[in-house]
């Protein structure tokens, strides 16, 4: 899904967990007026002091902003998100089309009249423009936000772009820069850790459930040709569902409509080890932790620290002499369970 380069820490960070996929929103809350969510406020407040610092010639319609993005923060899970659709479309049109001609003229009249600096200038030709332009912006923003699983509120996101573009924030650009830097750096993955390992805990208490030396965790849910398993070099043809701990599906070669095939050996650990305990023909349930998936970075939607879900069907087997050596999943997307 195409999406509008911002700038701000924020959303760079939220950035590397976004992927195209339903997502959930039970982390977002109105939030207490009477009681500073930091995170939230932080958010709101590079994103603000982003828009004002880096594009001074737009005038955005700060309410319409905010409108857009807690649209977009609050709204449902969704296949297909048909207003965020038509929002990618009213951006595209205005930043690849408008603005640049828009630029051109501005620098123009600036390089004539050095008594005018950019943020003089209003690049919106109208209100109408202004105000469609501005929450469109607010949604794409929003969507990215909320494809990030962050535990945001509302109220206090809303409030940080409002100071910030009125340059009375709580908290100082640097401030800001450092908490998030920080919750996504440190918080995040610590609270993952933690969250990952009492649902596994969880998880290996269900009937069948099976742990190898390694930690992995499988229950065979169908046996298979107990004559015909993978080796490590083998190429498989799967089809299978990847899920968070908290059941959001990340990753389907059912939502595709056709299996895939990949070289075991390409792969996260979790699943090179996996699949050689199941049959051709069978079917097994993998919960993987995150030193054998996607380790203390993780990739797309997948937060890091964050142990996996996947059910698999192992639909053919073949030799192969050819499978590439294995890379490492904290560096390098596996071929085939990986997010888009």
């Amino acid at each position: 899904m195409k999406k509008v380069i911002y700038g701000a820490a924020a959303l760079v960070f939220a950035a590397m967990m976004v992927s195209c996929g339903g997502k959930s929103t039970s982390l977002i809350t109105k939030g207490n007026k009477s009681k500073l969510d930091t995170l939230s406020y932080a958010i709101g407040t590079d994103i603000g002091n982003g828009i004002t610092n880096q594009m001074p010639e737009m005038k955005f319609d700060m309410k319409a902003l905010v409108e857009g993005a807690e649209a977009a923060l609050t709204s449902g899970v969704k296949k297909e998100d048909k207003k965020h659709d038509e929002a990618i479309e009213v951006l595209q049109n205005f930043f690849s089309m408008e603005r640049p001609k828009r630029m051109q003229e501005l620098m123009a009249a600036i390089a004539a009249d050095s008594t005018k600096a950019q943020e003089d200038h209003d690049l919106f030709v109208d209100d109408k423009e202004r105000k469609e332009v501005s929450y469109a912006y607010g949604y794409d923003m929003g969507t990215n936000l909320r494809d990030a699983h962050l535990p945001l509120q509302t109220y206090w996101f809303a409030q940080g772009i409002e100071d910030a573009k009125a340059k009375e924030s709580k908290i100082s650009d640097e401030e800001a820069y450092k908490f998030i830097q920080n919750y996504f750096m440190v918080v995040r993955p610590a609270e993952n850790a933690k969250a990952s390992e009492e649902w596994l805990a969880k998880m290996e208490k269900k009937s069948g459930v099976q742990k190898t030396a390694s930690g992995l965790l499988y229950r065979i849910d169908k046996a298979g040709d107990a004559d015909i398993k993978p080796h490590a070099t083998d190429i498989v043809k799967v089809n299978y569902e990847g899920k968070l701990k908290d059941g959001t599906v990340f990753d389907s070669s059912y939502e595709r409509g056709e299996p895939i095939e990949f070289g075991l050996n390409q792969v996260i650990k979790g699943w090179t080890e996996g699949m050689q305990l199941v049959g051709k023909g069978g079917q097994i349930t993998l919960w993987i932790p995150a030193e054998l998936g996607y380790g203390a970075f993780g990739q797309g939607p997948i937060g890091p620290n964050e142990a996996l879900e996947f059910k698999v069907e192992l639909l053919d087997v073949k030799s192969s002499e050819a499978a590439a050596p294995a890379a490492s999943a904290e560096t390098e997307a596996a071929e085939a369970p990986a997010a888009e």
